[in-house]
């Protein structure tokens, strides 16, 4: 397990938007290893569903459909470069205009086979720690994947030590 930074960027919802974050970074040399893209639109109408399910609505239903209008025009980009570059890739993108946020998180490579997902997550689940989302992949046939999953900071730490052991 590696602790990483993620970058998150907000970019228009269109046709080559994603190649044009992607050109400034290649322009740079830098290597993405982990993407993850949502639609903010698709994001707040799961979060805001969320709210209504537990009863926790913070606005009435009028204001979440302004909200909602106004991020349909915007995906959420989640991902990891090689972590000496991480400092320049927030850099070049900000210069490029995009709005770039970071965020820790695990990187955990594990075997490529069925159930390992879940046993990680057991392991998570056991120690009482949550995790809020995570993304990752591996090529069929390839004997390992990776996964990039987000949890609270404050549990980074104990999170990592967990699967040091291992």
């Amino acid at each position: 397990m590696i602790r990483e930074t993620q970058l998150i960027a907000f970019l228009k919802d269109a046709p080559g938007e994603l190649a044009k974050m992607c050109g400034v970074l290649k322009a740079k040399r830098i290597n993405i290893l982990a993407m993850s893209i949502q639609n903010a639109e698709d994001y707040l109408r799961g979060l805001f569903k969320a709210r209504e399910i537990t009863g926790r609505r913070i606005a009435p239903a009028a204001n979440y459909g302004s909200v909602i209008r106004d991020s349909e025009d915007y995906s959420v980009i989640r991902f990891v470069v090689e972590r000496d570059q991480t400092d320049q890739a927030v850099r070049v993108l900000r210069e490029a205009g995009y709005v770039i946020e970071t965020t820790p998180v695990l990187m955990i490579v594990l075997d490529n086979k069925p159930g390992m997902l879940g046993t990680m997550a057991e392991t998570f689940a056991k120690a009482s720690i949550n995790i809020n989302y995570v993304y990752g992949s591996a090529l069929s046939g390839a004997e390992k994947s990776l996964f990039v999953v987000h949890i609270k900071e404050e549990d980074l730490e104990r999170a990592a030590g967990l699967f040091s052991m291992k």
